[in-house]
């Protein structure tokens, strides 16, 4: 029997694409779900007094806002990334009523009400993707590279945790040497 053909970056975004937005709206409700009481009932990912960087706001992506005051409530700092100069840089929120949609329609901070940080405070970033890979932890992101840019940042050295739906997971996600693994997958 052959060998699977390899699968491109391109040709596995295009069907996690197709595959998010065929998924039902209920089954994004409950994998949310799923992922808030994994990352709720066991919360050894979160020290005390850490800096989150959490994402949202595009369609097919959890909804990880509830996790804003469970995190508030552990003493812990939720953050959000506006873009700058092509560049996510973060910014501590005290609430949901601080979020706006921003650009690609995802939740950014409204930079006035809130304080901008160095990268380098943060301590666990919940980060997005259309895939990833099981045996091997790489991501796919949606192609901008904004991530993998700010995993190469040096002063960034934040625990990195995949936060996505079961039918993303696939066995390897194909990558490239500036492609940086993730610390560990949390999926719903």
């Amino acid at each position: 029997m052959p060998d699977e053909p390899p699968v491109t970056k391109a040709d596995l975004r295009h069907a996690m694409r197709l595959r998010l937005a065929a998924m039902p709206v209920q089954s994004l409700v409950k994998g949310s779900a799923r992922i808030l009481a994994q990352l709720t009932s066991d919360a050894s990912w979160c020290p005390a007094g850490a800096t989150v960087a959490l994402f949202g706001g595009i369609a097919g992506e959890p909804d990880l806002l509830p996790l804003i005051p469970w995190l508030i409530a552990r003493g812990a700092r939720p953050v959000f990334f506006r873009m700058v100069s092509d560049e996510l840089v973060p910014f501590a929120i005290r609430g949901v009523d601080q979020l706006e949609r921003g650009p690609f329609g995802v939740w950014v901070p409204r930079e006035a009400e809130c304080e901008r940080l160095d990268a380098s405070a943060l301590t666990v970033i919940l980060t997005p993707g259309l895939a990833f890979g099981r045996i091997d932890h790489q991501r796919l992101g949606r192609g901008r590279g904004f991530y993998d840019k700010l995993f190469a940042r040096p002063e960034v050295t934040a625990r990195r945790i995949g936060i996505g739906l079961t039918c993303q997971l696939v066995e390897r996600v194909p990558s490239e040497p500036h492609d940086m693994p993730l610390d560990a997958l949390v999926v719903g």
